[in-house]
């Protein structure tokens, strides 16, 4: 199955973490959304790797597992899409207009994004946003009937 999906994760207290070229990074208090897509087969499908970011160890190799490594960040929700096309840009950009919404790190994510995003990690805020991300989805893909949209993974 292919798709694209959000890691709603919660960071219970602030972070400082290494991340590759990014750098020293702090990740706030609060509620992240992380949107990404798996539009390939086998180890590459969306079900392996949401279950391979659900995983506190592996080999970092994105971004989000250098968050995702540690212990004050866990992943509290995912919500995803089957699709056969790439919509991760689209749900990132509803995500970041979501009140309140900010972009903790330029470039978190997004370093081979091809509609140039500043990020595909949204920091947003001390409330979950969950309601509104499901909203976002629906939203998205309520005119493309082929589309299967799970709120639960």
């Amino acid at each position: 199955m292919k798709g694209v999906y959000t890691l709603i994760i919660y960071v219970r207290k602030k972070i400082r973490l290494e991340v590759r070229k990014l750098g020293s990074l702090n990740f706030q208090e609060g509620y992240y959304a992380y949107t990404g897509s798996a539009l390939g087969d086998g180890a590459t499908n969306l079900r392996r790797r949401v279950e391979r970011h659900l995983r506190k160890r592996k080999t970092r190799h994105w971004h989000i597992d250098y968050l995702l490594a540690n212990k004050r960040a866990t992943v509290v929700a995912v919500v995803a899409a089957e699709s056969s096309v790439n919509k991760e840009c689209q749900i990132n950009n509803a995500i970041r207009n979501i009140e309140g919404a900010t972009i903790p790190v330029v470039g978190f994510g997004a370093s081979d994004c091809k509609r140039h995003c500043k990020s595909h990690l949204v920091h947003c805020g001390e409330e979950s946003v969950e309601d509104k991300i499901v909203d976002a989805y629906t939203n998205l893909f309520r005119a493309n009937t082929s589309a299967s949209f799970s709120e639960a993974f």
